[in-house]
C-alpha cells in the first residue's frame, strides 16, 4: 500500500493537489477535513457550520477519541479495500496523524505552501460562510489555529509541516504548472 499525505495551511492547495493525483495517478482520495464535516453534520445544527466551528469540533473529536482519530477512521476505512492499495489523504493537521500513518512503509508527507495572499484570494472566490473577509482577520484565525501552546489536541499545523518529505509551492493559479510541479515530485518518490 501506498499513501501520499498532503498538509498545508488553509487554500495552500492541498485538495487540488489530492484530486490531480486521483484523476491522473488513480489514488483514492480521502481529506481529513471532510471527515470532520462528515461527523460535524450529525452530531451538530448545520446552521453552526463556519471554519471555526469546524476546526473547534475537530478538537473536541482529537480530546475525545485521541489526536489520530481522523487518520485511524481512514485507515479502518482503507482496510475494507482490497482492490484498492493507493491512496491521498489530504488536510493532514496534527503530528499524530503522521506519527500513525508513519506505520505504513510507504508513506510520504508533502506540505503544500502558498503565500498568505494567494491563499486569501482562493479563500473568498470559495466564498465559504464564516471565512473570513479581509486579509487581517484571515492572518488572525490562521494563528489561532496554529496556536504555539501546543496543547495536545490544538492543530499543529507548523509542526506537522517540518515533518513533510517533499514541500511543494503553490503560489500560481496555473493548473498546468501546478500540475508540473506534483509529476516531478512524484517522480522522484514512486
Amino acid at each position: 500500500m501506498r499513501i501520499i499525505g498532503l498538509t498545508g495551511l488553509c487554500c495552500s492547495g492541498k485538495d487540488t493537489i489530492a484530486n490531480y493525483i486521483s484523476d491522473v495517478y488513480g489514488y483514492k482520495h480521502y481529506s481529513l477535513s471532510d471527515v470532520i464535516r462528515n461527523f460535524f453534520y450529525k452530531d451538530i445544527n448545520i446552521n453552526e457550520f463556519t471554519r471555526s466551528n469546524l476546526a473547534g469540533f475537530g478538537v473536541s473529536l482529537r480530546k475525545k477519541y485521541g489526536n489520530n482519530v481522523l487518520v485511524k477512521y481512514v485507515l479502518k476505512e482503507i482496510n475494507t479495500f482490497t482492490y484498492i492499495n493507493k491512496y491521498c489523504i489530504s488536510s493532514i493537521r496534527h503530528t499524530a496523524e503522521v506519527k500513525e500513518l508513519r506505520h505504513i512503509r510507504n508513506f510520504i508527507l508533502v506540505n503544500v505552501v502558498a503565500p498568505v495572499y494567494v491563499r486569501f484570494l482562493r479563500m473568498k472566490r470559495r466564498c465559504r460562510f464564516g471565512d473570513p473577509t479581509n486579509i487581517l482577520d484571515f492572518i488572525k484565525l490562521e494563528q489561532q489555529e496554529n496556536s504555539k501552546q501546543f496543547k495536545k489536541s490544538i492543530q499543529q499545523m507548523s509542526e506537522t509541516a517540518k515533518m513533510a518529505e517533499i514541500t511543494i509551492m503553490n503560489d500560481t493559479e496555473d493548473l498546468v504548472q501546478l500540475h508540473l510541479k506534483v509529476n516531478n515530485v512524484l517522480n522522484q518518490v514512486l
